[in-house]
């Protein structure tokens, strides 16, 4: 019997190596489907389920886009410890994820005026502080009880300096083109573009919670300029200059397709006098107020962010 012992405990060893085995293998396999570069996130389940108020905060693509990833589906305005998971349970099962990969668009040249596209972009959430928006197509400003969220972004340097090099800037205008107005800024409200004053990495996640998973293991998040271990606690929601750079008024009245502009000829002419160029965030001024507009990221492909350069010899 004493000599069985040892044969008994080789074989329950050996059963134990096996389900470690196939364990391993079948969780590469997930790795790699979740990691894989064509993957596509979204949660179909979402835009059939009838469940808008997921989607009114603005953590969702619009109910019933035929196009676009759908995949957010905790709400704003609630931690996500307490959001209740158990009722979103349906939408996990239908979730896919999402890893895009854009390459940023050429500049345009017409007579004096030079057109640049976004190098990197993302926006960035109170509430899920660890979130990386990096591959989301939209960048969205918004606040309501503490749901902030700001938009960032920032075109090549040197693309700016060969592109004016032997002329004279006469105006630098950003332009972002507006997705969607949710249509609850009341009597309207300033968004203001301000200048970082630290570097970020744009990242590749989308979709809370679960962005971080299919993205590279840094990027943007309101804790962190790229979320990793060498994170600054300065940053906490963007690290910028006190003075707005320029500032609009939005209202309900800013409809979808309108493009909006901001003078930044000041901070590019800082740029060009060998200023650090880490780009712009934008936020509202009074965020705890309602009221979430959307732009277009370098992600949606089309009518993505642009800066024009007036230029003069």
């Amino acid at each position: 019997m004493k000599m069985m012992q040892p044969l008994q405990n080789e074989m329950e060893g050996k059963k134990l190596l096996s389900l470690l085995v196939v364990s391993g293998i079948c969780f590469s396999a997930i790795s790699f489907i979740v990691l894989n570069d064509d993957v596509i996130a979204s949660s179909e389940s979402l835009s059939k389920s009838g469940v808008p108020v997921l989607c009114e905060n603005g953590l969702c693509n619009p109910i019933g886009s035929e196009t676009k990833a759908i995949g957010n589906f905790i709400q704003q305005g609630n931690d996500v410890n307490s959001i209740g998971v158990a009722a979103n349970v349906e939408v996990f099962t239908d979730l896919k994820f999402v890893k895009n990969n854009v390459q940023k668009q050429d500049f345009k040249i017409s007579g004096n005026k030079v057109t640049l596209f976004a190098e990197k972009d993302s926006f960035i959430r109170e509430v899920v502080k660890s979130s990386n928006e990096g591959s989301s197509e939209v960048l969205r400003v918004m606040g309501t009880a503490g749901t902030n969220n700001r938009a960032m972004l920032a075109f090549d340097q040197t693309e700016i300096e060969s592109l004016t090099q032997g002329k004279n800037l006469e105006s630098a205008t950003l332009k972002l083109y507006v997705e969607s107005n949710d249509g609850n800024w009341k009597e309207g409200q300033m968004i203001n573009i301000y200048h970082l004053r630290d570097n970020w990495i744009e990242g590749t996640g989308a979709n809370t919670p679960f962005g971080n998973l299919v993205g590279s293991e840094e990027g943007i998040t309101w804790n962190c300029s790229s979320d990793s271990t060498s994170c600054t606690t300065k940053w906490n929601g963007g690290y910028f200059e006190e003075t707005p750079t320029d500032s609009l008024f939005i209202s309900n009245h800013v409809k979808d397709g309108y493009w909006i502009k901001f003078d930044v000829t000041e901070d590019v002419n800082d740029y060009l006098s060998g200023s650090p160029n880490f780009g712009w965030i934008i936020l509202k001024s009074e965020e705890d107020k309602p009221g979430r507009i959307n732009f277009a990221s370098r992600e949606a492909q089309s009518n993505i962010p642009e800066l024009v350069l007036v230029l003069s010899k």
